[in-house]
């Protein structure tokens, strides 16, 4: 184990670093105490530095250099002394610390003097930048997530399902007791709710009107809402008077309004909530709240309705997490996951093969998932399986929808508890429908008959296979195309495949369960991982338009580990140059008749 010496104990990182700031400073600079780092409460400093620096204005100004238990390891930090109130700078917290590196920023933590005169500089830099005005409404656009949540008034973080793009539109909410969600419609809010919920009846779920507002550039901290009234400049922004003062004029107890703007990396969004106001019909113990005040109950006239909605009211500004399938799959800023959305996928098998690519094309954002297995989960299966104990003895289909379902509620996904030939016999629309099928059934009668299938339906989308080889030691995908061989081509008549990378001269060395024909291999998830990648990632590029033509896709494990189990590498190894192994190859399925098995 290494001893620590490449990193100075703090106490000397510290002495190195009095060293050089009082030798760049001379008198300029002195220590602080204790008393000094109170007003940084809770950010953990345990020493400091008080820098003078004159600025181009004619002003002296002081920064602190400020360092905690993990220096030198951990960044240093640097704040300004006289700072102006919360949000008149971007980049300046509310005590004063600058924000000068992203957070996953690395720097050389053996020479922290170095790094830390660095980060003086690049303080400085910033309040002359900020002193001179240019960056200010720049920043706090492009980075608007990070300072509205520097001003919070509420900890509720309702989830979003919206598309965050314009125009501004009524949409829809619903509050539970822990949780809220904004989402375009009933429709879309009752299926994610089903999902990410179960005992939910999402039937009898109430649901509100909640707005949507787009503005065409982010808001400044200025323009942050705090009554209800500072709600009509903003949707005069947005283009949504009219929407909102619809909305308002209903006088519900509250409104949850989205605000979206585009800032530096993509759109984003916040929220607000606008409450009722609380006016009273008369003084004294018996008063009572009435927003109607002066009114008969329902001859409230609209425009009083929304000069009280939109009046002196507190509205409770809070952050909102977004659920939407494009930042769930990417962030935003993937392509590909648009295009998976829309796309459906069938997998066959949901064993220790089938359903890890189950769950990886769900993490990529295959929209719609159908999973198809006849058989239940054993205890024995749960080492290699994505489900556990709590599925024991349930049909593997039905489960692994259920808790793909509750991990990804934006996708839509079913379980079908039956084998291949009920599948083809009583739902082939779920065959036709897909854009992809994946065969990961470990039967030679069930992928022959899709197969079968498949060339009889004239390919109208890729099927792909997968398959290990003994204790995994290597892996195939098989993706058949419109172009190209069917699967006869490089399969023999018996299932067995004509492509083999490993022989097992003593024997392929399968034990048995103490029951009749119950034969298995002994390799776990950490060697399959690498099959059941190889079999997903070609489903993907499927699914996205990049496999034309019949492909076989191999992955090996090293030499030492397959001799190791006793096997060794048959000429088909170094025919393909496979080296030492530990690789995956990509080569064409074998040319043949494309009805071949038809």
């Amino acid at each position: 184990m290494p001893d620590g010496g490449f990193l100075q104990p703090r106490d000397d990182a510290t002495r190195a670093l009095d060293e050089r700031l009082q030798e760049l400073g001379g008198g300029s600079v002195r220590r602080l105490d204790q008393s000094d780092l109170v007003v940084y409460a809770g950010r953990g400093f345990v020493d400091g530095w008080r820098v003078a620096i004159g600025f181009t204005d004619g002003v002296v100004r002081h920064l602190d250099v400020l360092v905690q238990p993990s220096f030198p390891a951990g960044l240093p930090r640097i704040a300004l002394v006289e700072h102006p109130p919360k949000l008149t700078w971007p980049h300046v917290e509310s005590d004063g610390v600058l924000c000068l590196l992203p957070l996953d920023a690395e720097v050389d933590p053996r020479d922290p003097a170095a790094v830390t005169t660095n980060l003086l500089g690049k303080g400085s830099r910033l309040v002359e930048e900020l002193l001179h005005g240019s960056c200010i409404d720049r920043d706090f656009r492009e980075e608007f997530l990070t300072y509205w949540n520097y001003d919070l008034s509420s900890r509720h973080e309702p989830d979003s399902l919206l598309n965050p793009v314009p125009p501004s539109r009524s949409v829809r909410a619903w509050r539970g007791a822990r949780h809220t969600v904004i989402a375009e419609d009933d429709a879309q809010l009752r299926d994610w709710l089903g999902n990410r919920f179960p005992g939910l009846d999402t039937r009898h779920a109430r649901m509100e009107e909640a707005l949507f507002l787009w503005l065409p550039e982010p808001p400044l901290p200025a323009m942050y809402p705090h009554r209800a009234r500072d709600f009509d400049r903003l949707a005069d922004l947005a283009g949504a008077t009219e929407i909102l003062h619809r909305s308002v004029e209903r006088m519900p107890n509250s409104l949850l309004v989205a605000i979206g703007a585009n800032g530096r990396g993509g759109p984003g969004l916040v929220g607000v909530t606008i409450a009722k106001p609380n006016l009273t019909m008369r003084a004294g113990p018996e008063r009572s709240p009435s927003v109607h005040r002066g009114f008969r109950p329902g001859r409230l006239p609209a425009a009083v309705a929304i000069s009280r909605m939109l009046g002196d009211e507190p509205v409770r500004r809070m952050a909102i997490r977004r659920a939407d399938h494009s930042w769930v799959h990417g962030r935003g800023n993937d392509a590909r996951a648009l295009t998976l959305a829309g796309m459906r996928a069938v997998i066959v098998g949901c064993g220790s093969v089938g359903a890890p690519v189950a769950l990886a094309l769900a993490q990529a954002g295959v929209g719609c998932l159908d999973l198809v297995d006849y058989d239940t989960l054993s205890w024995a299966n749960v080492g290699r399986h994505p489900l556990g104990a709590e599925s024991v003895g349930a049909n593997k289909a039905e489960e692994l929808a259920r808790s793909i379902r509750s991990r990804f509620p934006h996708l839509a996904v079913a379980g079908l508890p039956m084998d291949v030939f009920a599948l083809m016999a009583s739902r082939p629309d779920i065959l036709n429908d897909a854009d992809v099928v994946v065969a990961a059934t470990g039967s030679w009668a069930a992928e022959h008959a899709l197969d079968r299938w498949h060339e009889a339906a004239d390919r109208p989308s890729p099927f792909v296979y997968g398959w290990t080889e003994t204790h995994a030691v290597a892996g195939h995908a098989v993706a058949i195309a419109s172009d190209g061989a069917g699967l006869f081509a490089g399969i023999g008549e018996t299932g067995v495949p004509k492509l083999k990378l490993f022989d097992w001269p003593g024997g392929d060395k399968a034990l048995e369960e103490p029951a009749c024909g119950a034969h298995y291999h002994p390799y776990g998830p950490v060697e399959l991982g690498y099959v059941t990648s190889l079999v997903a990632d070609l489903s993907v590029a499927c699914l996205l338009g990049t496999v034309h033509r019949s492909t076989h896709r191999i992955w090996v494990t090293g030499k030492t580990r397959a001799a190791a189990l006793g096997g060794r590498p048959t000429e088909e190894w170094d025919r393909l140059g496979l080296a030492d192994g530990g690789r995956q190859a990509e080569l064409p399925w074998p040319d043949g008749d494309p009805g071949d098995g038809a």
